[in-house]
């Protein structure tokens, strides 16, 4: 599991802010429990009621950058189906904070994605209905191109003469080339509403299904987008390239038609993202995802490149 970064606690949200959770909520708090992993400072937290309810809550200062992912998930909540991702039941802002309720998926335990893995068909299953779910676009969402400009670029500077490792020395030009941000946004254009941040981490299975959290980075793209974001998580998880890919095409139709230059550029984009952050970014687990996930994306790049 990825190293989470350090949480807010229950108790440390201020006491206005408890009580108003606690008046939505409409009895008492009689259990706190925190999950594990993930990367941004918010609250996450499930709480049990003296009436047996339960909510699983995500709350930010609203003075934090990254509070505006937790805006944008309150409005993308309100439009998922709840065969692809846990109800939002509300959404309130109250002393300088943000807080999103949703439902408490019981029993919900993060899917394994190895080889083999029993819950393997699950994921791949329901990474497969999204483009069916969510086409046309449900939610007031900006273009997935904005996400991907932020992704690619970065060769450039990675495989400058000054000091590049031996791998991009040796791919020195191809990846440059396919480097092209221009061309990848083009290409991903489209009218599903895509997640940009599929992980195990970012799902749950219980025993009926699998559901997709955290839609904070949701976009307006091509299906085929949330297809390749998932091919390095896949490749972490100890598949093989070809395998990784091979997994994808049995069961997601929008990886079957998606342009193959469009995923060579998209490998190369998100690789690089990840090798620039790795090197010059945070460090701690954030900074070790990215080492990991870098050279996932690297074992990609191979196999595209043939």
């Amino acid at each position: 599991m990825n190293t989470p970064s350090v949480r807010p606690r229950w108790e440390g949200l201020p006491d206005e802010v408890r009580a108003k959770v606690q008046a939505r909520l409409g009895s008492p708090v009689v259990e706190v429990s925190y999950p594990e992993g993930g990367f941004t400072p918010g609250l996450a937290v499930r709480l049990t009621c003296a009436d047996r309810n339960e909510v699983f809550l995500k709350a930010a200062d609203l003075a934090l950058p990254m509070a505006s992912h937790y805006r944008a998930e309150a409005v993308v909540g309100e439009h998922l189906p709840s065969a692809i991702a846990p109800k939002l039941w509300w959404s309130l802002k109250s002393h300088g904070w943000i807080v999103n309720a949703f439902e408490a998926v019981l029993g919900g335990e993060e899917p394994g994605l190895r080889p083999g893995s029993a819950d393997l068909p699950g994921v791949l299953d329901v990474v497969g209905s999204l483009e069916r779910e969510l086409t046309p676009c449900p939610a007031p969402v900006g273009e997935v191109g904005e996400t991907l400009s932020l992704l690619a670029g970065h060769w450039e500077r990675l495989a400058a003469p000054a000091g590049p490792d031996a791998w991009c020395t040796a791919r020195r030009t191809w990846l440059t080339e396919m480097d092209d941000r221009d061309l990848l946004v083009k290409a991903a254009a489209g009218e599903t509403l895509v997640h940009c941040d599929l992980r195990a981490d970012n799902m749950l299975v219980d025993a009926e299904r699998v559901r997709v959290l955290d839609w904070s980075w949701a976009a307006r793209g091509a299906a085929w987008v949330d297809a390749a974001f998932f091919v390095p998580q896949l490749i972490l998880a100890g598949h093989s390239p070809a395998g990784a890919e091979a997994e994808l095409g049995a069961r997601v139709p929008a990886w079957r038609v998606a342009d193959p230059k469009a995923v060579s550029m998209f490998a190369v984009a998100i690789t690089g993202y990840w090798s620039w952050h790795q090197a010059h970014g945070p460090g701690g687990g954030l900074g070790a995802y990215r080492g990991r996930a870098a050279e996932a994306g690297r074992r990609w790049i191979d196999y595209r490149l043939g």
